[in-house]
């Protein structure tokens, strides 16, 4: 019954640890994206933008949490599952996969948004641009998440 209650103890850690950082990271995106529309008036574009980052963000993360978490059980003591340091680090992966993410789909909303005021094209380059980007950002989020780089 001891071990029950701290495999409970653990996966109550983890799953406030993965959830905390997969909502963070959306809300973050959703916070950093209406400051930048109102200031470039820009709609709702670079919210969605960033939003979809977040959202990618929080499940690499999340998705590197319960790797590293489920290959430490069999071997470590259920307590040693999830600590501070492996919590901060997977936080920093998290900010890491989000800048990649949203540098890539930014860059196009940018370069989009001037050659369609330069084109007279509406919007038409910027959804294209942004979608490269955003699959761009998506690359570089899974190449991180296969291969994090050390603490």
């Amino acid at each position: 019954m001891k071990r029950f209650g701290r495999v409970v103890v653990v996966a109550t850690e983890l799953g406030m640890a993965m959830g905390l950082t997969a909502s963070g990271m959306v809300v973050l995106g959703l916070l950093f994206g209406r400051w930048l529309d109102a200031r470039f008036a820009t709609g709702s574009l670079i919210t969605l933008v960033l939003l979809v980052t977040g959202a990618v963000a929080g499940q690499v993360a999340m998705y590197r949490l319960a790797m590293d978490s489920s290959r430490r059980l069999p071997t470590a003591g259920a307590q040693d599952a999830l600590s501070s340091h492996d919590t901060m680090r997977h936080l920093s992966l998290a900010l890491r996969v989000l800048l990649a993410a949203t540098l890539p789909g930014l860059a196009g909303v940018a370069l989009g948004l001037w050659l369609d005021r330069a084109l007279g094209t509406r919007i038409a380059v910027t959804l294209v641009l942004a979608c490269g980007g955003l699959a761009a950002g998506v690359a570089l989020s899974l190449r991180l998440a296969r291969n994090p780089p050390g603490p």
